[in-house]
């Protein structure tokens, strides 16, 4: 949508001129790139306003393009073949909004994708009207409007919401001008194609999240520095913290704690950095921590200046060691094949939350490890085939009198996650990020197709492109991750589902197994856990504060396998499955929804839990569904980790046995 075009339709519309409305871009791309930027940001918006019930203050009606006889001839690009939905303003009936929709597996209504989206406004009295197409910014504030003006969180938290998706557009636009080369992939040694798909799948970060890109607080610069798909080395920097204030993990000695250099550097680094130390008189008294460089320019000043100058921590002049970042930003990545991976705290805003690391969230992660431990043993087929990053190696500052919810504590600590060494080091091995399998990786010549690492699995397994292989490799993927899902589920447990977090192990061209990182948010059923001899771990939660690890009962534990299980991390891969082979979305949900039910009867649930699976899986008309946008309006850009809420929509496997009856 040009400048004057929205120009006109805010004054039409909201009787403001473009210039009260603050949109700040800093860098101005390739118009190519912002345009498909803004369609991959509408598509997921459009999902979510529908979705989330977001479209229902105003009236909504299906309709055809003869419909729209007066102004169909300036509709361009839609059809008449086309299904049209028209959505009307509440306050102005002589304004609406219209494109074009269809069906979906997973969606009652979606938007198909690349159509316009029109705001038509009559004018009766001089019998004309305009027509403005819509982008994702114009689009939102038209909703926002909409919204009861004592909706929780407004209008503040639409605000905060709309500044959050204008840097989604573009950030996802400089993203699209991304450094992966992914030729050769599995001819690379196993740590440099998992960080080339972790690269790749940071392009998208999260599926169906409309504001997933937007990294708040990075500017142009800082974001072609610091996100993965630009492959650009980190140089970290390191402070000296008293060790009277830190607080260690239980992966480290009490005694004589190991420190993260011990971990990162080489010996000749080590001994570099021991040498400052010593000359500034503090390496008996203080440890070094590495330190992310956005974090020490923005943020210790802000959070922990009276730390600095009381000498509790000193910024060191040591800067020797580089890292890569990761899909997750904070966590790095070593420049060779050492397991040995970095989390840091970086207060960004991303996903209406802060990404800092405090002392309680790897406390909690390294009581879901143990458990973790202790769980897979008890299913004969899980330890050879559930690989655990080990989590347990952090340091957090923590002042003396100091509390576990603080928040400037959380913005100075450092977690060592260790990967099991032979997935990284043995040639038979490659870490897939799931989300890698959901995301197209663009080509920058608009002539070539997009890729999916799909090419690079049949290549290796020496299969043609044809949809029987597609769906052979899809159906191996599926059942590996289902099966290893509902074991753990059967024993209480589902660790972290969606594909940033969830690793697939793929063994000599096989889908063997999977990784999980991330720990701190393991979920629980505590009665299936004492069943089977175990105990509760006894997470440490802020009194007050939402809790979405305990679960009163198995089915809202399922709801983390319904949702960031199949609705965003398999159905992100059906569907690019589909865009990249012109398969049939429906013939791959059907090969999910077989796969699902074999591995069920194959694990030896009670009869009960067998009942609750089949009705709750197949047999329900609805499933539940995790909210995006709502929550975030709700909260207003209040503290906690990212907003949290439930909703409801159609059953896909449902919808698939209705389609097909």
């Amino acid at each position: 949508m040009t400048a004057c075009a929205l120009s006109a339709l805010r004054a039409a519309v909201f009787g403001t001129s473009s210039d009260q409305i603050k949109q700040e871009t800093t860098v101005i791309l390739n118009e190519h790139l912002q345009q498909q930027a803004a369609e991959l940001v509408m598509q997921d918006l459009i999902e979510c306003f529908f979705s989330e019930g977001l479209f229902a203050y105003a009236e909504q009606e299906f309709i055809a393009l003869n419909d729209l006889r007066p102004y169909q001839h300036a509709l361009h690009g839609l059809q008449t073949e086309q299904q049209l939905w028209r959505w009307w303003l509440n306050k102005d009936p002589e304004f609406f909004v219209v494109m074009p929709v269809e069906t979906s597996i997973a969606q009652a209504v979606r938007r198909i994708a690349d159509a316009p989206v029109y705001a038509v406004k009559a004018e009766p009295e001089r019998e004309a009207f305009q027509v403005f197409p819509l982008d994702p910014i114009s689009l939102t504030e038209l909703v926002l409007s909409t919204l009861p003006a004592d909706m929780a969180g407004q209008p503040k938290g639409g605000e905060l919401f709309l500044a959050a998706l204008t840097e989604s557009v573009q950030q996802t636009a400089w993203s699209l001008s991304h450094h992966i080369k992914p030729q050769g992939l599995l001819t690379k040694t196993p740590a440099e194609c998992f960080q080339l798909l972790e690269q790749w799948s940071s392009l998208r970060d999260r599926p169906f999240h409309p504001i997933a890109k937007a990294k708040l607080g990075f500017n142009h610069a800082d974001y072609v520095q610091y996100m993965a798909e630009f492959g650009q080395a980190v140089a970290l920097n390191w402070v000296a913290v008293a060790r009277s204030c830190l607080r260690y993990g239980n992966g480290l000695d009490v005694d004589q704690p190991a420190e993260p250099a011990d971990f990162l550097l080489n010996a000749a680094q080590q001994a570099a950095l021991q040498q400052e130390l010593q000359q500034r008189g503090l390496a008996d008294s203080h440890m070094a921590l590495p330190v992310h460089p956005w974090q020490l320019q923005h943020i210790l000043p802000q959070f922990l200046a009276d730390e600095q100058q009381a000498g509790i921590y000193q910024v060191l002049d040591f800067k020797a060691l580089d890292m890569l970042a990761t899909s997750s930003v904070r966590s790095m990545a070593p420049r060779n094949d050492s397991p040995h991976y970095l989390k840091l705290p970086l207060h960004i805003y991303s996903l209406g939350a802060s990404r800092y690391l405090p002392a309680v969230k790897m406390i909690n992660g390294q009581r879901s490890e143990h458990l973790m431990r202790q769980v897979l043993p008890l299913d004969a087929s899980l330890p050879a085939r559930v690989h655990l990053c080990e989590e347990g190696k952090w340091w957090a500052y923590l002042p003396e009198n100091g509390s576990l919810y603080d928040d400037a504590p959380r913005h100075l600590s450092a977690m060592v996650r260790t990967y099991p060494a032979q997935l990284l080091q043995d040639s038979a091995y490659r870490l897939i990020p799931m989300a890698a399998l959901g995301t197209l990786l663009p080509a920058h010549n608009v002539n070539q197709p997009s890729q999916h690492f799909f090419d690079h699995w049949l290549s290796y397994r020496q299969l043609n492109i044809s949809t029987e292989n597609v769906l052979q490799l899809f159906r191996e993927l599926c059942h590996c991750f289902f099966d290893i899902n509902l074991r753990m589920f059967r024993l209480g447990i589902l660790a972290e589902l969606h594909g940033q977090n969830a690793v697939l192990v793929w063994q000599d061209g096989q889908a063997q197994g999977v990784l999980f990182r991330d720990h701190d948010s393991l979920r629980l059923y505590v009665p299936w856990l004492l069943e089977n001899g175990l105990s509760d771990p006894c997470y440490e939660i802020k009194p007050g504060h939402p809790n979405t690890l305990y679960h009163d009962n198995a089915e809202d534990l399922l709801f983390y396998l319904q949702t960031l299980g199949i609705q965003v991390n398999l159905r992100a891969i059906i569907e690019t499955l589909a865009s990249r082979y012109a398969l049939s979305e429906t013939v791959l949900w059907s090969s999910l929804r077989q796969v699902l039910a074999e591995v069920i009867d194959n694990i030896e649930f009670s009869e009960s839990v067998r009942q609750m699976l089949q009705q709750q899986l197949f047999d329900a008309e609805e499933w539940p569904l995790k909210l995006l946008i709502k929550p975030m309006i709700e909260r207003a850009g209040g503290p906690g980790s990212m907003p949290f809420g439930k909703g409801r929509l159609g059953n896909p496997l449902y919808q698939l046995k209705a389609a097909q009856s």
